[in-house]
């Protein structure tokens, strides 16, 4: 009797953990992957450093969403007041045209970040491969490809795993 008690009981362990690894399969499948890119520059000649990091999610083979980091180091104050005049204005500019952005540019302690993210599912691709015509190389059927995002960040000597 007690034996076929343990039984029950191991059996209902097995059957929950199948069940959680099932979940966990599932959630991870219909999450989407990542990939992540990363660049340093060294302007060190010209007063600065530049830290990239893209955070490419996609499904598929299309690109959902970018999350991208950028750090201007420099001990210019004036540099970085220029840096963070661009990035506001470049952000701006992008989010007006095409939709799909969202951003926030600090200057801190010698540094200015930009965080940054392009959201595809309403970003509008059309208009900006007609302002950037060498685009149309890294999208097919309107939508932006994993390969083409690896490609087209590499291209600037981002790393991407």
């Amino acid at each position: 009797m007690k034996k076929i008690i343990r039984n029950k009981k191991l059996l209902k362990g097995v059957i929950i953990g199948v069940v959680i690894v099932l979940l966990v399969f599932i959630i991870f499948l219909f999450n989407g992957r990542k990939m992540v890119c990363t660049m340093t520059s060294d302007q060190s000649l010209s007063g600065y450093q530049l830290d990239t990091k893209y955070v490419i999610k996609y499904k598929g083979k299309y690109v959902t969403k970018v999350d991208i980091t950028e750090i201007i180091s420099s001990k210019d104050n004036e540099k970085l007041l220029t840096f963070e005049k661009n990035f506001n204005d470049q952000y701006s500019y992008n989010k007006k045209t095409y939709g799909g952005y969202t951003y926030k540019v600090t200057n801190k302690n010698g540094k200015v970040t930009s965080k940054v993210t392009i959201n595809y599912k309403v970003f509008n691709i059309e208009k900006f491969i007609e302002n950037n015509e060498a685009m149309k190389d890294y999208v097919k059927n309107n939508k932006m490809t994993i390969s083409g995002a690896r490609e087209m960040y590499e291209s600037t000597g981002a790393t991407c795993k």
